[in-house]
């Protein structure tokens, strides 16, 4: 575990947003392409606002030829669905046929923010994928339900082929310090227990709770409502608050709970 005297990184972000020494439009493009420049806002504005909330089939078509513009590369048949949030795309990658449903937020802040999305992979509607000055990645194949918050501001990876159900949050950092009283919690250092690794083929079921810190080995089965704050070895079967393993795959043992 290792504690850091900087400043966590949202509170850097709110001093310059509050900043009254740089001009507004400046600070609208720090927080939605990641840097301050006139032109890659002004592309930003027209490809977003124009075609954001275009319908049907013609406003998928003209996403995937246009939104390769505001992302640092988007690959071939990748579905964006409408109202879709890209924040930093400067610093996103989005493989080949990747399906991002509606209203999904994908944000990468700061000088190390990065998201990673792999071939194939699936971000159903209401998910919020954020980096903050930190990577965070989607395997190829993996399936993030509806309504998920995967947030980093460590790392934060997940591999192929992964299972995540509705409403799970998988918090890698973020953990502010709190020793001293003289001063308020968000402006303190933070402590880093070192990300979230989700190694494939894992089944993550609906409203589960991923800590920072944990590592989930390959093939396990995590059940609903779980909370999860200790490593998950290999092929287990685990649920509870806290998460215990009840049971390993690799030894017979029968289907998980979702």
């Amino acid at each position: 575990m290792n504690v850091s005297d900087k400043k966590p990184f949202a509170q850097q972000t709110q001093e310059q947003l509050k900043d009254c020494r740089v001009s507004a439009w400046r600070r609208y493009a720090l927080l939605t392409v990641g840097r301050s420049r006139f032109g890659a806002l002004l592309l930003y504005e027209l490809i977003t606002g124009t075609l954001c909330n275009f319908p049907g089939m013609a406003g998928f078509w003209l996403r995937q030829k246009f939104y390769r513009y505001i992302v640092s590369s988007l690959g071939k048949g990748v579905i964006i669905g409408r109202n879709v949030t890209i924040r930093g795309g400067a610093k996103i990658d989005i493989g080949d046929h990747v399906s991002i449903d509606d209203n999904v937020v994908i944000d990468a802040r700061g000088e190390n923010g990065l998201v990673l999305i792999g071939s194939g992979a699936l971000i159903s509607r209401n998910t919020i994928l954020r980096a903050r000055n930190a990577s965070l990645t989607v395997g190829e194949g993996s399936d993030v339900g509806a309504n998920c918050i995967l947030a980093t501001d460590s790392n934060l990876e997940v591999g192929k082929d992964v299972l995540i159900a509705a409403y799970s949050y998988l918090c890698a950092g973020g953990n502010h310090a709190y020793d001293r009283t003289d001063i308020p919690m968000i402006r303190q250092g933070f402590v880093s227990r070192g990300g979230v690794v989700i190694e494939d083929d894992v089944w993550i079921g609906s409203h589960a709770m991923i800590m920072d810190g944990v590592h989930i080995g390959k093939g396990s089965i995590i059940g609903v409502h779980s909370l999860v704050n200790k490593d998950i070895a290999e092929g287990s079967i685990a649920f509870g608050q806290p998460a215990v393993t009840r049971g390993n795959r690799m030894e017979g043992a029968g289907a998980g709970n979702d």
